[in-house]
């Protein structure tokens, strides 16, 4: 009867420690779990965290960008209605003029190149002026280097056009032993213009001031 008590005690005394250590147990793994749980939440809360940042710096960037191609299309709306209007004008004056007076323009461009012709012996090719006038005007400049004077193709100076420009006026010379040949263009004038007097055409076109 002794030993059967003892064997009830041990028993009991078993369980209580099997009791005990499972509830460590279970407590430990509500622990774990716990700290799983809150694990979780923080890396999702950095997670969001990291989208917005990432969200709002996208938009940031995509503000920046349209704010900076905002004034950058302005401006090349502003040079593109500039120049178109510089054209427009040119056109006008170049059309006002007499054809003698576009001449004298070809001339001026013919007495430049003189040096660069060096005594040779010229063929002439005019485009677009009367033939009669230019050679007249070639003959007075070149004398007896001017063996030759035609009519010649406006494709000749096409390569050069200045877009918007109307009128295709110049005069093509090549020397007779074709080792030099010479474009003069108002085409060329025009080039010459736009390089040199596009500040002070714009300016005194638009009154002083430049359109906003």
């Amino acid at each position: 009867m002794e030993e059967l008590r003892s064997t009830d005690a041990l028993d009991q005394e078993i369980r209580s420690d099997a009791r005990k250590r499972a509830e460590k147990i279970l407590a430990k793994a509500d622990e774990s779990a716990k700290a799983l749980l809150d694990g979780v939440q923080e890396r999702v809360s950095e997670a969001e965290k990291t989208a917005r940042q990432a969200s709002q710096a996208r938009c940031e960037l995509f503000k920046r960008n349209n704010e900076a191609s905002i004034p950058l299309e302005h401006q090349r709306t502003q040079v593109s209605y500039i120049h178109n209007a510089i054209i427009e004008a040119l056109n006008v004056y170049l059309e006002k003029l007499s054809e003698k007076e576009r001449l004298l323009i070809i001339k001026t461009q013919l007495e430049r190149a003189l040096p660069f012709l060096a005594q040779k012996e010229v063929n002439a090719y005019v485009i677009g002026f009367d033939l009669t006038q230019a050679k007249k005007m070639l003959s007075g400049v070149l004398k007896t280097q001017l063996v030759s004077c035609k009519k010649g193709s406006e494709n000749l100076i096409a390569d050069e056009a200045v877009s918007g420009i109307k009128l295709r006026e110049g005069v093509v010379l090549n020397t007779s032993d074709k080792s030099i040949s010479c474009r003069l263009t108002l085409d060329e004038k025009i080039k010459e213009i736009l390089d040199e007097k596009t500040d002070e055409l714009a300016l005194a076109l638009f009154g002083g001031r430049l359109p906003a």
